[in-house]
């Protein structure tokens, strides 16, 4: 569980220290950190839950909020599968010019 919100932190570093250092856009690099960040809170929550047993999901409990606020995270500015199709896109249009026709 560790490893994967150190793993979230550094993609999500990686984008502001790209902004930071004056990259024009930082568009896959963002939709990555949010992708993998999210993604990988729905599977750290769910282990908290189990962790936590019945205590876990009564009502009132952090990690029972954690567990249904975390379906909102990966809503918030585009459901996964656009971060992916972003993720995508960009990918490729970095890619295009490399490639022999």
């Amino acid at each position: 569980m560790a490893l994967d919100v150190d793993a979230a932190a550094l993609l999500i570093y990686r984008a502001a220290w790209a902004k930071d250092q004056g990259a024009p856009r930082i568009t896959r690099e963002a939709a990555m950190a949010k992708l993998f960040s999210t993604e990988r809170a729905q599977v750290v929550i769910d282990k908290a839950v189990q962790l936590f047993g019945g205590e876990g999901v009564r009502s009132g409990n952090a990690v029972e909020r954690l567990y249904r606020e975390i379906r909102a995270l990966r809503i918030y500015e585009g459901a996964s599968d656009v971060q992916k199709v972003i993720i995508a896109r960009q990918t490729l249009d970095a890619h295009a010019g490399a490639m022999p026709c």
